[in-house]
């Protein structure tokens, strides 16, 4: 599988925000936008945002308010909180305007003092268990 030269080559445990690390398993092209980071391969690609707090909201406010707002056609729903984070995935495809489907896992991770969104990206079923590995990787540093 090749990566693209002209972006920085990446695998293993990163520092991916002051706040944020996440581990990735094998090597993975990355780079800044203003909507995030991106971590890619050839049949997976991966987009993380970091918050803070808003306001000083607690964990479980934002817990509440992510539960609220997974879409209907959500599938695989999962909970979970250990060490002081939460997390909440789901896994959803949707159809682009091309009409490809493009199927995703969607994990929002709550730690006292920010907050994260990992988007994973795949077009085939083989890709979820590495999403699923990435998503449980992120964890909360400060």
């Amino acid at each position: 599988m090749s990566l693209n030269p002209n972006y920085a080559a990446v695998s293993g445990r990163q520092q991916a925000t002051s706040r944020w690390m996440i581990t990735l398993p094998g090597q993975f092209n990355r780079r800044e936008e203003n909507a995030g980071l991106c971590y890619w391969r050839q049949g997976l690609t991966l987009w993380l945002k970091a918050y803070g707090t808003e306001d000083g909201t607690s964990v479980e406010d934002r817990m509440l308010r992510d539960r609220a707002n997974v879409p209907s056609a959500a599938t695989d729903i999962t909970e979970s909180m250990e060490d002081g984070v939460s997390r909440l995935s789901y896994r959803l495809s949707e159809t682009r305007a091309d009409g490809v489907v493009v199927k995703g896992l969607y994990s929002f991770v709550h730690g006292r003092h920010g907050q994260a969104m990992l988007a994973a990206y795949f077009g085939d079923d083989s890709e979820l268990e590495t999403a699923r590995l990435v998503s449980a990787s992120l964890s909360y540093t400060a």
